[in-house]
């Protein structure tokens, strides 16, 4: 992928109502958690960076990604204090260094050895540091929209839960999210299943219906402060190593 490529994938990215939404409620966890001043930081699977300035606000931030051409684009970037670092999972996870918090928001679900890969990022965690991981929700939501997106799979809390269960960790959060959007998601699933639509999808919406689609998104932050939600499109998991 060129490098205007990667351009254009930033803007997205950086103005889709999904992914603002999501880093609103990422950001409102990441205060939950109350890390400590110069935290370390990693994300694995930082793609186009669009989560690294919000990241930068909590500690000393590196990056994992497996393209190199990502990479590079990031480099251009005015990111010059993030540690970048070519890697795939699960065989590259093998750190020297122990971190306060490693993110992987919505990269599970492209991992074969999702199992295998959490074992060794907890590994990566210091005492009492925190794996913070958000993917999709529901198996039977499958449709051409995963496998556009190279999902092998989605999740429930039973099934994110049983991936943990043997591991000496603690669960602190979890709950879906993008509650309030499910029935059109659901909706669309089915439409996308009736006509067998095969199309990528990935078009930025209406400015306006963007603008509406992000106001409904941002509710749900206020939302979660009272109450965790019982489903919903994605699922949310912070776990601490004890």
């Amino acid at each position: 992928m060129d490098s205007d490529s990667f351009l254009e994938m930033a803007r997205f990215e950086e103005n889709h109502w999904w992914f603002c939404g999501r880093r609103k409620i990422l950001d409102y966890f990441l205060k939950k958690i109350k890390l400590k001043k110069n935290a370390k930081i990693l994300e694995i699977g930082c793609g186009t960076g669009s989560n690294l300035k919000m990241l930068k606000n909590y500690g000393l931030v590196s990056a994992m990604e497996p393209s190199e051409d990502a990479i590079n684009y990031l480099r251009k970037k005015n990111l010059t204090e993030i540690n970048f670092s070519k890697g795939k999972c699960p065989e590259d996870i093998n750190f020297e260094d122990k971190f306060d918090l490693i993110c992987m928001f919505d990269v599970l679900e492209h991992i074969d050895e999702d199992s295998e890969t959490l074992l060794k990022t907890i590994k990566g965690l210091k005492n009492n540091g925190r794996l913070f991981i958000t993917v999709p929700a529901y198996q039977w939501l499958w449709s051409q929209h995963d496998i556009n997106l190279m999902h092998k799979r989605r999740y429930n809390s039973n099934t994110l839960k049983n991936l943990i269960k043997n591991f000496d960790i603690k669960i602190e959060h979890i709950t879906y999210f993008n509650t309030i959007l499910f029935p059109l998601a659901l909706l669309d699933r089915i439409a996308q299943k009736i006509i067998k639509n095969n199309s990528k999808n990935n078009k930025f919406p209406n400015y306006f219906l963007n603008i509406f689609f992000k106001i409904i998104f941002n509710f749900e932050k206020i939302l979660l402060k009272f109450f965790y939600f019982p489903f919903g499109l994605s699922l949310l998991l912070i776990i601490k190593k004890v």
